[in-house]
């Protein structure tokens, strides 16, 4: 895990409820499950507890995962009465099967090797009810490599709570396992457009994918691919995928 999701937990939760629009996330996915009738919904990446707490005002029956527990700690204070469990999705076992399950967040771009991709969908695959369906998103590596430029600092603010961020970041080719790159990320605060505190620095290397890769790595799984569809995010060009055995 990166500092982002551990050490810096508190920053990611305050920034990011400035560059995700929460409601229309939730909105994306409550219309993807309700075609194939889902009342259960597992979400993997639940990170602070932004859709869960929309899942569980919706009365869908919830429980959030996350492989970092800082990220839960903020996810139970969001939602106390809501279930969450530390665990990693490669390797889930859980009692429980699910109507829907999603990877949010783009989560998935966190497994960069093959055998894990395939590790993830098959636990997954286990972890459904007759009929149910996956869902997640993932980074176009067809349209991210080709504009990726690792001199180039990408700038993202955010305002939360009185306090100004800025997220300053490098994306640089690392091909050594697939379609992956090092997101090099220093974050701020700002004072009157000027920086006025270096609050910490991270790396994190992430995967993209081509579809085709996708429908291979399901079906390796065990699973199909149902639908498929562009989803702009503020940051990256990503599919949406719904996926079914």
């Amino acid at each position: 895990m990166t500092k982002l999701y551990t050490d810096l937990a508190y920053l990611y939760d305050a920034m990011y409820q400035t560059f995700i629009d929460y409601d229309a996330e939730f909105a994306l996915y409550d219309k993807l499950i309700q075609p194939f009738g889902a009342k259960s919904v597992l979400e993997i990446g639940c990170g602070s507890g932004h859709l869960a707490q929309r899942f569980v005002a919706q009365g869908y029956t919830y429980l959030g995962i996350d492989i970092s527990q800082p990220m839960l700690e903020l996810a139970h204070n969001r939602c106390p009465t809501t279930h969450f469990v530390q665990a990693d999705m490669r390797t889930l076992t859980l009692t429980e099967r699910f109507d829907a399950i999603l990877i949010t967040a783009r989560s998935l771009s966190y497994i960069i090797t093959t055998p894990d991709v395939i590790s993830t969908f098959q636990h997954l695959r286990q972890h459904l009810n007759p009929g149910g369906t996956i869902h997640f998103d993932y980074i176009d590596a067809g349209t991210f490599f080709p504009a990726m430029n690792p001199d180039a600092i990408l700038e993202h603010r955010a305002d939360f709570a009185g306090q100004h961020y800025l997220r300053q970041s490098r994306y640089v080719p690392n091909l050594a396992t697939g379609f992956t790159w090092d997101w090099h990320s220093t974050f701020f605060t700002e004072t009157d457009g000027a920086l006025s505190v270096q609050l910490d620095s991270d790396v994190a290397t992430l995967r993209a994918f081509l579809p085709d890769e996708i429908q291979l790595l399901l079906q390796l799984a065990g699973l199909r691919v149902l639908a498929e569809k562009r989803q702009p995010t503020y940051a990256f060009d990503t599919v949406v995928v719904s996926a079914g055995v």
